[in-house]
C-alpha cells in the first residue's frame, strides 16, 4: 500500500505493515464490507508495566488479532484486521501488546470514527439514524456522546452580568411539568439545563455558586413567571428585573383576541356571515394599524368586494363599539411601546375606558404589577427572544429523535448541537462579555 492510498484510509501509522493482497471483501449478516488486512510491529523503548528500558528486556511473544471498524468507505462498512505484536517483560514477566495511534487502547472503534460520530452528534440527527450509516450501535453512539460531554462542567465562582430565564418541556419523567433553561444574555450561549423549574430546585442549584458570582448578575430577563421574582430577590441581591418584550405583547394581543372571540361567538347563530368575517380576519386584529395596507386593493369573496386590509378592519369594528374601544386602547398601548413611553404607557393602562369588560380592564391592569421589569424592557436592549429560539431548536432536536426517556441524554445532546462541548465555555463567555460590554461602550 502506498503513502496516499494510507492517508486516505487514515492508517498512516508507520509501524503499519500492509501485505500485497490487503483489501478483500467479508458478507456477514446481509452486510458485505471490506476487510483490510495489515501487521503491527516495532520494538519498544520500555515495558509498559513497569517502566523498566528495553535494553534486551522486553522480548517478541507471540501476535495477537483484533478487529478495529474504521470510517466507511462508499457506505460499506470498513474493517481492519491488525494483527498486533505481542510483547514479554522479562522483569517483571508482564505481557502487552503493540499500540497503534489509529485505535485507543481497549478499544475497537477507531479514533477517526469517534470523531465522525461526535461531529454528528453535533447535528440535528436522531442517534439510530447515525448508527445506522456507520454500521454501530445504538449503544456505542451514546458512550460516544458520554464520553465527549464528560469534560463539559460548571464552573460556580462566575456567572455573566446579563441572565435570561424561561422554561421548556422535556419528557414526562422528569421531576417537574416543565424544565429550566437560562442563557447568557450577551453571547446568547446556553449557561445550563435543569430538570425542574420550581423555586425550591432553582433555588438550591444557584445556591451553589459563590456569593461573589451571583453578585455580579446585573439584569435578568425574564416572561411574568411570579417563582423567577423570588429566586431574583433570594439569590441576585444586585440585579434588576426585565420583562421579555415578547410577553408584554403578547399579553396584549391575547386580551384584545379573547375579546374578539367573545364578540365572534354572538354572531354565531345570529348572522354567519360576521362571524366567518370575524374568524377569517383575526390575524389583522393583531397586526399594527399602521402597517395595514391602505392601497392595494384585492377582490374578498367575504364583502364580494375589493377591499384593502384597512377597510377590513374598519368594517369589522363598525360591528361592535366596545370591540373597537378595545382595538384602540391596544393600538394606543402598543405605539407608546415602540416609543418606549414608559409613563404613557402606563397611563393608558391606569386609565382605561369603563366601557371595557372588567375582565378586559382586569387583564391589562396586570401589567402594573411588573411595572418595573417593563420599564426595564422599554430602557434596556435585553430580550429573550435568542432563548425562545432555542427552545424551538430544542423542541425539533426532541421531534427528531422521537422524544427522550432521560434527560441527562437530552441535555448532553442539546450541549453537543449547541456547540458547547469543545470549548472551555466559561472562559469563552468571560471574553465575549468583556468585548460586548467594550463596544457598547464606546457608543
Amino acid at each position: 500500500m502506498d503513502y496516499h492510498t494510507k492517508k486516505l484510509l487514515g492508517l498512516t501509522d508507520e509501524n503499519i505493515i500492509f501485505p500485497t493482497n490487503w483489501l478483500s471483501e467479508k458478507k456477514e449478516g446481509g452486510i458485505t464490507s471490506y476487510v483490510i488486512h495489515g501487521r503491527l510491529d516495532y520494538t519498544p523503548t520500555c515495558c509498559t508495566k513497569c517502566g523498566v528500558k528495553n535494553e534486551g528486556q522486553v522480548i517478541k511473544y507471540g501476535t495477537h488479532q483484533t478487529t478495529i471498524q474504521l470510517l466507511p468507505i462508499h457506505s460499506r462498512k470498513t474493517i481492519l484486521k491488525l494483527k498486533k505484536t505481542r510483547f514479554l517483560c522479562k522483569e517483571c514477566g508482564a505481557t502487552f501488546s503493540a499500540e497503534t495511534s489509529v485505535v485507543d487502547r481497549n478499544c475497537s472503534i477507531s479514533v477517526d470514527l469517534k470523531r465522525k460520530i461526535m461531529a454528528e452528534l453535533a447535528t440535528n440527527s436522531s442517534r439510530k439514524d447515525i448508527a445506522f450509516r456507520y454500521f454501530v450501535s445504538d449503544v456505542t453512539i451514546l458512550r460516544i456522546m458520554k464520553a465527549a460531554v464528560k469534560n463539559v462542567k460548571v464552573r460556580f465562582d462566575y456567572l455573566p452580568s446579563v441572565h435570561c430565564f424561561d422554561e421548556f418541556k422535556a419528557m414526562k419523567s422528569c421531576v417537574g411539568k416543565m424544565s429550566f433553561i437560562f442563557m447568557d444574555g450577551q453571547t446568547n450561549q446556553i449557561l445550563g439545563l435543569l430538570e425542574s423549574r420550581k423555586l425550591a430546585y432553582l433555588r438550591t442549584y444557584f445556591s451553589r455558586y459563590t456569593r461573589q458570582a451571583r453578585e455580579n448578575v446585573q439584569y435578568i430577563v425574564m416572561d411574568m413567571n411570579a417563582p423567577y421574582f423570588e429566586l431574583a430577590k433570594s439569590i441576585f441581591p444586585h440585579a434588576q428585573i426585565v420583562t421579555d418584550r415578547f410577553h408584554i405583547i403578547q399579553h396584549i394581543h391575547r386580551a384584545l383576541n379573547h375579546l374578539r372571540i367573545q364578540i365572534m361567538n354572538i354572531y354565531r347563530k345570529n348572522d354567519r356571515l360576521k362571524y366567518k368575517r370575524f374568524k377569517r380576519y383575526w390575524k389583522l386584529f393583531l397586526k399594527d394599524s399602521y402597517l395595514l395596507d391602505s392601497s392595494r386593493y384585492r377582490y374578498d369573496y367575504s364583502f364580494k368586494r375589493p377591499m384593502t386590509e384597512k377597510a377590513i378592519v374598519d368594517e369589522l369594528l363598525s360591528y361592535d363599539s366596545t370591540l373597537k374601544l378595545a382595538y384602540d386602547t391596544c393600538q394606543l398601548l402598543l405605539y407608546h411601546y415602540k416609543q418606549k413611553e414608559t409613563n404613557d404607557f402606563f397611563e393608558v393602562v391606569n386609565t382605561l375606558d369603563t366601557q371595557l369588560p372588567e375582565w378586559f380592564r382586569k387583564k391589562l391592569t396586570f401589567l402594573n404589577k411588573y411595572r418595573k421589569g417593563i420599564k426595564n424592557a422599554f430602557q434596556t436592549p435585553y430580550s429573550n427572544g435568542a432563548l425562545e429560539g432555542t427552545n424551538n431548536k430544542i423542541k425539533v432536536i426532541k421531534r427528531v429523535a422521537y422524544g427522550y426517556r432521560n434527560f441527562l441524554h437530552f441535555r448532553d445532546r442539546i450541549y453537543l448541537i449547541q456547540g458547547l462541548v469543545f470549548q472551555d465555555q466559561s472562559k469563552t463567555k468571560k471574553n465575549q462579555s468583556k468585548r460586548i460590554s467594550a463596544s457598547i461602550d464606546s457608543r
